[in-house]
């Protein structure tokens, strides 16, 4: 970033430890300190916190260094700082985790650290505290050395300004006019087509991927599209593009945008002219990451089921809907699969098969939030084997996944929550009948919540020179294809937005380890999500409302079962 820029560049707290502990103030030495707390009558018995950060380092010759962290805290279990470091490849070469428990109020720790071959130092700081007392860490400073000689001494590494080659070999394309799809070699062969947007919430990058899509059903024979949704909430979408008769009502309605209920309605059009054996499905690969009364796996799945037993009333329907909301969903489980005859009048034995895989699923991963967050992406991985499986006909046929492309690469989810991503466990299985790939924006907006949780419409920062954004802008091109050479293996900017806005857009990847190919888009179209725009307060106040309505549903069934 140019040394004038406005942009911080934040450290990030993982999102699997939210609601763990509050932003807190602490009085250090000679200034206030950041600090986490945990407070009793928070949702978990003790202090659970990480921040990271990814550090590209100067331009030095050293093999080595170290690292001192310095803070204090109170009620702290242990301390971890996980320190990788990253080569220009994004591959790690040195890895290793300091583990303390704190004695007393103030922490200075200590790590030397192995430099070879680093071009960037990726800084984890994780505590825990002890169980059911009021805990904090302040965070003080956290010092490099390279060699003997700070950081801070080092000049600020700036990458340089990137350029096309000479030979850059792209495709153009008018996205509303041409067949896309049949243009490009790769996808021709490829059995499996991960489509990852890298920013949720632009019009321009969803159209395009519901075109892709399309010309890979229609003409590629893709028999099954799997998309970023919990498996367990596409149930009633996917009934919808497989069934003429099923009408969606406006609560399911209200969390998509007008595009993809364009995109539905082609896909249910699609299939309607089809036998029941060539109908492509619709089903999500996530799944629902909260565990509550209000929210959780078997919640979605009563909801579904009471939409269809809206009319029908089938009494073993009923019955599994409340066991769904009781605790122990084994019981649940057992009862499906004892009266799966009767319940088949309702579902299909399809919808069936994977009801009792995501129940399963989610009740050996357990109720703990944070592992229930960073199994995430390993979660995508399960159920896309489930669905392949169950609903792909491979090798004769297609699957495209459409999701963020910070879960298709097989490389990182940085700068996200830390694991290892679902591309990298599709990569591993499936090898060259993977195939990710990239879809970037130059300028236009988005549709994203702030911090606050409102959503709105947010511009888009203009890419800076370092960026790949800004070296595809200088093409005549509107919108461009083109296969990743090792040109780009290298270290670049490259925008990253998840759902909601945060002051950084661009970090440090290296998209030809990432991807196999590139579509990108230099203008993207500055229309208004269609979707209502609500605000924090009362989408809280909706989601009471539907709560309200679910239970008034439970008692409704309750006094019909006893009748």
């Amino acid at each position: 970033m140019k040394t004038n820029a406005s942009i911080e560049y934040p450290w990030m707290e993982n999102a699997a430890y939210a609601n763990c502990a509050i932003n807190y103030s602490v009085r250090g030495a000679n200034k206030t300190l950041f600090a986490k707390k945990y407070l009793r009558g928070l949702p978990y018995n003790s202090l659970r916190t990480e921040v990271e950060q990814r550090i590209l380092l100067p331009i030095h010759k050293e093999t080595g260094g170290f690292l001192t962290f310095e803070g204090k805290g109170e009620n702290l279990k242990i301390v971890s700082i996980l320190i990788d470091g990253i080569n220009s490849e994004e591959k790690c070469v040195f890895s290793d985790t300091v583990i303390f428990v704190p004695r007393a109020p103030f922490i200075s720790i200590s790590k030397n650290i192995s430099l070879a071959g680093v071009d960037m130092l990726n800084v984890r700081i994780r505590a825990d505290g002890i169980p059911d007392r009021e805990a904090y860490i302040a965070f003080s400073s956290l010092n490099i050395m390279i060699g003997n000689k700070n950081i801070n001494e080092y000049p600020v590494r700036e990458l340089p300004k990137l350029t096309l080659p000479k030979d850059f070999d792209y495709t153009p394309f008018r996205s509303n006019i041409e067949n896309i799809s049949s243009k490009i070699e790769m996808q021709k062969y490829s059995k499996i087509i991960a489509l990852g947007e890298s920013i949720h919430g632009n019009n321009s990058i969803r159209r395009l991927i519901y075109k892709l899509i399309m010309e890979n059903v229609k003409k590629q024979n893709c028999k099954l599209i799997i998309w970023e949704m919990p498996m367990e909430k596409s149930f009633v979408y996917n009934r919808y593009v497989l069934d003429d008769e099923f009408i969606l009502d406006s609560t399911e309605l209200g969390p998509l945008d007008k595009q993809r209920v364009s995109f539905m309605n082609e896909l249910k059009r699609y299939n309607s002219s089809k036998s029941k054996g060539d109908k492509i499905r619709l089903l999500g690969m996530d799944y629902n990451r909260v565990w509550n009364s209000t929210q959780n796996s078997a919640i979605d799945i009563f909801d579904f089921v009471t939409h269809l037993n809206r009319e029908l009333k089938i009494p073993e329907a009923d019955q599994l809907s409340i066991l769904l909301m009781e605790k122990e969903w084994s019981n649940a489980i057992e009862y499906l699969q004892k009266y799966k005859s009767n319940i088949q009048k309702l579902l299909t034995t399809d919808e069936i098969e994977c009801i009792i895989h995501i129940l399963s699923l989610s009740k050996n991963i357990g109720n703990d939030r944070v592992e229930r967050f960073i199994s995430r992406d390993s979660v995508m991985f399960i159920n896309t084997n489930f669905l392949f499986e169950h609903f792909l006909p491979l090798p004769e046929s297609k699957a495209i996944i459409y999701a963020h492309s910070v879960h298709i690469n097989p490389i990182s989810t940085y700068p996200v929550i830390h694991c290892e991503p679902f591309g990298k466990y599709m990569k591993n299985k499936y090898a060259d009948d993977y195939l990710p790939l990239l879809f970037l924006v130059g300028n236009g907006s988005m549709t994203i919540y702030d911090q606050e949780f409102n959503k709105g419409k947010r511009v888009l920062h203009l890419p800076p020179a370092e960026s790949i954004e800004s070296a595809l802008s200088q093409t005549e091109n509107d919108v461009l294809y083109f296969p990743m050479t090792s040109y780009f293996n290298n270290i670049v900017l490259s925008r990253f937005q998840g759902d909601r806005k945060s002051s950084q857009e661009f970090y440090p990847y290296n998209l030809y380890q990432r991807y196999k190919g590139v579509f990108f888009i230099k203008n993207s179209s500055e229309f208004d999500d269609d979707r209502e725009k609500i605000n924090a307060s009362d989408k809280a106040a909706k989601n009471l409302m539907v709560i309200q309505q679910r239970l008034g549903i439970l008692e409704d069934i309750k006094k019909r079962i006893k009748r």
